[in-house]
């Protein structure tokens, strides 16, 4: 037997010990955390889009029109607006774009 738990066996264990926390709140926490793991991967990537420019931070950000700090915060991952992300992926030339899935559908890009 593996010393070693399963991903499973450790959510189980967690939800067990805190009985008082309602399944909603379970699940707001993990759409919480999906938002804040996916807008981090696209702040990531638009850092090496914009280093691969040879831009900094604050040249970027002046095309945008915002300061140096909130080009940083973007990058970081500490900016979830998506309009926001959007005009600075467009000053660096790159583009945003959000797909809807339900099932087995996908509803273009918006």
């Amino acid at each position: 037997m593996s010393r070693y738990s399963g991903w499973a066996d450790v959510k189980r264990r967690i939800r067990e010990s805190r009985p008082e926390v309602p399944d909603t709140e379970w699940e707001s926490r993990k759409r919480a955390a999906r938002t804040a793991t996916e807008v981090y991967v696209a702040g990531h990537h638009l850092r090496e889009i914009r280093e691969e420019q040879g831009l900094t931070q604050a040249q970027a950000a002046a095309s945008v029109g915002i300061s140096q700090a909130r080009a940083s915060q973007i990058e970081r991952g500490e900016i979830h607006n998506l309009e926001t992300m959007r005009a600075y992926a467009e000053a660096l030339g790159a583009r945003i774009t959000v797909t809807i899935e339900y099932g087995d559908r996908t509803a273009g890009e918006a």
